[in-house]
C-alpha cells in the first residue's frame, strides 16, 4: 500500500480549518447566547471540533502504522493488519459522526431558541 503524501497534507489542512470553524462557531454561539438570556449549547460545536481532531490523529495513525506495515508485510500478516486497519477506519468515521452529530444538535436548539 503506498501513501499519498500530498493527499494526506490536503486532507489534514482541511481537518484543521474545519476545526478551527467549529471552535470559532462555539465561541461566536457563547457570545450570542446572553442576547437571547440562554446558556450552555455553545460547548456542543467545541466538543465537535475535539472530536475532529481525535479523528485526523487516528487517521494518521491509520496510515502511517497501517500503510507502513501493508507495504512490507507477509502474506500471513495481511488479515491482522486488514482487520486493524478497517477497526481504526470505524472508529474515524464514528469520531467524525460525533462531531457531525454533536455541532447539528446545536444548531438545531440555537435555531429553535432563536426562531420563537
Amino acid at each position: 500500500m503506498r501513501v499519498d503524501i500530498p493527499f494526506e497534507i490536503l486532507f489534514a489542512i482541511g481537518i484543521l480549518i474545519f476545526t478551527l470553524s467549529l471552535y470559532i462557531y462555539g465561541l461566536i454561539i457563547k457570545r450570542l447566547l446572553p442576547l437571547i438570556e440562554r446558556k450552555g449549547i455553545w460547548i456542543l460545536p467545541v466538543v465537535g471540533s475535539i472530536f475532529l481532531v481525535l479523528s485526523a490523529i487516528i487517521h494518521f495513525y491509520r496510515v502511517l502504522y497501517f500503510g507502513r506495515n501493508l507495504s512490507i508485510a507477509d502474506p500471513a500478516d495481511l488479515f491482522p493488519l486488514i482487520k486493524g486497519m478497517l477497526s481504526a477506519n470505524s472508529l474515524e468515521a464514528i469520531s467524525i459522526l460525533g462531531a457531525a452529530l454533536l455541532t447539528l444538535i446545536g444548531i438545531t436548539i440555537y435555531y429553535r431558541w432563536i426562531s420563537r
